[in-house]
């Protein structure tokens, strides 16, 4: 009797909702080993695509792009400000800046930029994989919401550089 009752916890009895997997059009992530994607760079100001966290230093405002980099704007004048330029860090998610020296994530690594001189920064130190942890080194952004994805692969060796649409299971994961 007692083995019927633990086994009973096995079975749902119709009572949970049955998930048939079936093809959607979803996206399925893209990779790459080029290694110049971990190249730091400034470039003239750029359309936002996920905006993330801002950071205030002196007369410029740091906007995080998630994925792509970072903003830069002039904010001499509140009433208006304007975008002047942008880093582009490939795989960042976080940025923080402490003096003249901004450190941000590249998909696992820990970066530090010097932004003495915002347009012309330089990479002081990188430490790779100081954010992995077998869980999500390098996740990009899904370009919407309400689409189903095949999970990324972070054990492919490759770096993630965004997403294709394509046909993908329900049995993959969701974006709300």
């Amino acid at each position: 009797m007692i083995l019927a009752v633990l086994l009973s916890s096995c079975w749902d009895f119709g009572t949970r909702p049955r998930n048939n997997p079936r093809t959607v059009l979803g996206y399925k992530p893209t990779y790459t080993n080029d290694s110049s994607l971990f190249r730091i760079q400034t470039m003239g100001p750029q359309p936002v695509k996920f905006a993330g966290k801002i950071y205030v230093k002196d007369n410029l405002i740091f906007q995080n792009d998630i994925g792509w980099g970072v903003h830069i704007i002039d904010n001499s004048n509140p009433a208006a400000a304007n975008r002047i330029g942008f880093i582009r860090v490939l795989g960042n998610s976080e940025m923080s800046i402490k003096g003249n020296y901004m450190y941000v994530n590249s998909f696992s690594d820990l970066v530090v930029i010097d932004v003495s001189n915002w347009q012309n920064v330089t990479e002081v130190k990188r430490m790779k994989n100081a954010f992995y942890a077998g869980g999500s080194p390098n996740f990009m952004p899904l370009p919407e919401h309400g689409v189903y994805f095949e999970c990324p692969d972070y054990y492919t060796g490759g770096i993630q550089t965004g997403w294709v649409k394509d046909s993908v299971s329900t049995n993959f994961c969701y974006n709300p």
